[in-house]
């Protein structure tokens, strides 16, 4: 049986990718014209026997990523599985890249040193780099985040 939040989400975000592009047209993106603060929140289902450990259930989480302009990233995050919350501003140093039609990817880079599998992100930004959209891959669950929001503007243009 299908968890109907998941499902909602899922639709969501697919029917996001199908309108967002006439919406909310990019003038392109670069490592750099990305750069500053997004607020995000992410929601989705931590599985039994993911690789972090955590309990299964429902996974909600909210938080900053900020990217300096040279594909590094700074996540700050709080997260909570049910009735299990890890540590509040978590933080958590990333490595990442945009292409030009504003696809982005990330992996927070001490796991991937700690030969963790993932998490891995993908996404997109959107309404000329103010908002992304995107996804939380190899985590032993599915999250997905649907209102990032930038909130402060890079140095870096």
């Amino acid at each position: 049986m299908r968890n109907p939040i998941a499902v909602v989400f899922t639709t969501a975000i697919l029917l996001g990718c199908l309108f967002a592009p006439a919406a909310f047209a990019n003038t392109g993106c670069t490592v750099a014209n990305v750069a500053g603060t997004y607020g995000y929140v992410g929601f989705g289902t931590m599985r039994a026997g993911n690789p972090l450990g955590l309990p299964p259930g429902e996974l909600s989480q909210t938080g900053t990523l900020t990217f300096d302009g040279n594909g590094n990233l700074l996540i700050t995050d709080t997260l909570r599985v049910d009735d299990f919350f890890l540590p509040p501003d978590t933080q958590y140093a990333a490595t990442y890249t945009v292409n030009s039609s504003c696809e982005y990817t990330f992996t927070i880079t001490a796991w991937a040193q700690a030969g963790l599998p993932g998490p891995h992100f993908k996404g997109v930004f959107i309404a000329n780099r103010t908002k992304m959209v995107g996804m939380a891959l190899g985590l032993g669950g599915n999250v997905n985040y649907v209102n990032t929001t930038k909130i402060t503007i890079g140095e870096h243009h």
